[in-house]
């Protein structure tokens, strides 16, 4: 088994490579892009991978912390209360998604799923109004999109608009029961 410092060592590389050179999906995708530079779902799926990127850069943001408070605290037992991370390269990773998503937009200003995707992107940077905004487009373009319902009233929770957020909610529930029975 692997010491701390080693662990940590190794997670701050990975950061560095996924910040670098994105996960193998944006790898990928580009090298795919680069082929196809006009196939918006291409673009599309690079948005995806930018977005899962930058969760993955935070998920090992808070594991790299986690080692770093165990390492400082040896006696320490249990999971620690309360961690935080600075995470600016994913912010930036969220960047590029959103970059992408508008280059969708761009090739095909009707692309089905993409305001919503923008929405996420927007939210995991805490950008709430703008989440908020993507969320409230998609519903515009498909009433029937429980997806963006389900997110906007988790936006709406974060923005402590609890009653925007419930109604959201129920929205989202009703249109899911309905797509099950469909």
């Amino acid at each position: 088994m692997l010491d701390r410092p080693t662990m940590i060592k190794m997670l701050d590389e990975r950061m560095e490579q996924l910040y670098q050179n994105g996960n193998a999906d944006v790898q990928r995708l580009k090298k795919e892009i680069e082929r196809m530079p006009d196939d918006a779902e291409l673009w599309f799926e690079l948005g995806l991978a930018h977005n899962q990127a930058g969760l993955q850069y935070i998920d090992m943001a808070f594991e790299k912390a986690a080692l770093e408070y165990y390492e400082a605290n040896p006696e320490a037992e249990g999971e620690p209360e309360h961690l935080t991370v600075e995470v600016p390269k994913a912010m930036e990773m969220f960047t590029s998604a959103l970059q992408v998503f508008d280059k969708v937009l761009e090739l095909m200003p009707d692309f089905y799923g993409v305001q919503c995707q923008r929405g996420i992107a927007f939210g995991n940077m805490h950008r709430y109004e703008e989440a908020e905004q993507c969320y409230l487009k998609a519903l515009e373009e498909d009433e029937e999109d429980f997806t963006a319902a389900s997110y906007l009233s988790m936006v709406y929770r974060d923005m402590g608009k609890d009653d925007l957020a419930d109604k959201y909610q129920k929205l989202s529930e009703e249109l899911n029961d309905s797509a099950d029975r469909n």
